[in-house]
């Protein structure tokens, strides 16, 4: 795979800072046409709607962007991440840690043998905690919400930030998951995130905080193979955009990540051959019918397909975890960040609005 696919989405910053400033842009024309309608109407002033247009836009971009910018003080402000373990987590709490905030790095599996989590506990400072948090345990979920909750920065009224990193990546024909897989799927993806949350909202709110929910592109993206990866994104994504708008009484944002391809992919998992491992225990796990309808040339093809998931390592997670960032850092995050290709992002809104056969046609492997 050229290494040039691998490049970090460059302009997902620009698209972001587009979509922050066309509510004020359409706002500013609105509003001049309006006014200057009432002024030339009572003979005021024969100002024209484009002059007024222009004075209106320049005050509502420059406040726009100043408040686009305004950050968080990270000062007695404490942050929970999940799956630490992954690539994007690690480097989150790296990065929030460095910015001064109070941060509990949970692991699925933290032991005296894990060299990630000690690793990371030795390049950061003393504000970072490394937690034991498997989120399909309640055990696990109630024992790390007593630890947080004594263990807040002092002042601080709760937890600034909740943020699911974590992540179980399941790919293969919808038919051949077995029931194991696509479980094990769901607790991870969903039902804990989910459960994680209910069990800290409650310090959340008290912050006034927020949640953040990593997404992916594929929850909008038909995509074979993908099949569960697009089923439990999309729920993670209804899901958070309901608690939303559940939240806002309480001043508590919910910001929804949305990453692409190969973020989606083995990125997040921590040891890249395990992807194609799982595929071919699928495979050995189906009947012998249904093995042979497929037949074995089907699906060498669609293991050379997987394998650029492999490639997750190589891959340029900067813009991901600067997304991730902001939306735990800025004070008016946005409600969606897409740190994805110009590609993808086409992709996506062709998915949006192209009839479906068409699109079908268009993005058919």
């Amino acid at each position: 795979m050229p290494q040039t696919l691998n490049k970090p989405p460059e302009d997902s910053q620009a698209w972001e800072l587009l979509e922050r400033c066309l509510l004020p842009f359409v706002f500013s024309h609105a509003v001049a046409v309006i006014v200057a309608t009432i002024l030339n109407t009572f003979g005021i002033s024969q100002i024209s709607s484009f002059v007024l247009f222009l004075l209106f836009l320049s005050v509502s971009l420059g406040s726009t962007l100043f408040y686009h910018n305004l950050k968080v003080t990270a000062a007695g402000k404490a942050i929970l991440i999940t799956g630490c373990d992954s690539r994007v987590g690690n480097a989150l709490a790296k990065q929030l840690d460095d910015l001064g905030f109070t941060v509990f790095a949970t692991f699925s599996n933290k032991n005296e043998n894990n060299e990630i989590a000690c690793k990371l506990k030795d390049q950061c400072s003393g504000r970072l905690r490394v937690l034991q948090l498997d989120v399909t345990s309640e055990r696990d979920i109630h024992s790390t919400f007593l630890y947080v909750n004594e263990h807040l920065p002092d002042g601080a009224p709760g937890l600034w930030g909740l943020v699911h990193a974590d992540a179980w990546v399941a790919l293969g024909e919808c038919e051949w998951i077995p029931s194991s897989v696509l479980k094990r799927s769901v607790e991870v993806n969903f039902i804990g995130v989910s459960r994680l949350t209910q069990v800290f909202l409650p310090l959340v709110r008290r912050s006034k905080g927020r949640v953040v929910l990593v997404g992916s592109l594929f929850a909008r993206i038909p995509s074979p193979v993908r099949g569960i990866h697009c089923a439990v994104k999309a729920a993670v994504e209804a899901w958070g955009n309901c608690l939303r708008l559940e939240m806002r009484r309480w001043g508590v944002d919910v910001v929804i990540v949305e990453t692409g391809e190969y973020v989606s992919g083995s990125a997040w998992l921590k040891d890249n051959a395990s992807l194609l491992e799982q595929a071919r225990d699928m495979w050995t796990q189906l009947d012998p019918q249904t093995r042979r309808e497929y037949g074995q040339e089907l699906f060498q093809k669609e293991m050379i397909a997987l394998e650029r998931y492999t490639l997750g390592p190589e891959a340029d997670l900067t813009q991901t975890t600067r997304a991730l960032t902001d939306a735990t850092v800025r004070t008016f995050p946005l409600r969606r960040y897409m740190p994805v290709s110009r590609g993808e992002r086409i992709r996506a809104l062709l998915s949006d609005h192209l009839p479906k056969p068409i699109y079908d046609i268009l993005y058919t492997d």
